[in-house]
């Protein structure tokens, strides 16, 4: 699980949603110790600032980069619920319930993500899982 839902997130061309707030160098590029402390800055950060979304989502990318799919789960779930219009939350909870079996989740996350994205590939992608869960 942890080797696909990397390279969906390095298929995913929005670097500026996975840079740190702290940090110049992108997540993408982290070093698992970095990845290590960037996720334990951003969780301290979130104790000062628990309404901060786009905190959210960098942790999420983080967790994802470290395997940790329960815990990005739970950030981007955090990030959809403090911003229903944030589309890269959706559209990553999407690909984390698709891979763990949650259909009914994981076609409610693809509705929103279509529903909330401005970008053309987001869209796409979020229609092409659509119709692939509502075939099987």
């Amino acid at each position: 699980m942890k080797h696909i839902l990397i390279a969906l997130l390095l298929a995913w061309t929005g670097a500026a949603a996975a840079q740190t707030a702290g940090s110049a160098k992108d997540i993408r590029e982290q070093t698992p110790a970095e990845l290590q402390r960037t996720a334990a800055e951003l969780e301290q950060a979130l104790i000062l600032k628990p309404a901060e979304v786009d905190l959210y989502v960098k942790l999420g990318f983080a967790y994802t980069r470290l395997g940790r799919a329960d815990d990005a789960q739970r950030a981007f779930e955090s990030a959809a619920r403090l911003d229903p219009q944030r589309a890269i939350a959706h559209y990553m909870l999407g690909l984390i319930y698709e891979k763990k079996g949650l259909k009914d989740k994981a076609i409610a996350s693809w509705k929103s993500c279509l529903q909330a994205a401005r970008d053309q590939q987001l869209k796409d992608t979020a229609l092409k899982h659509l119709n692939n869960l509502s075939a099987n």
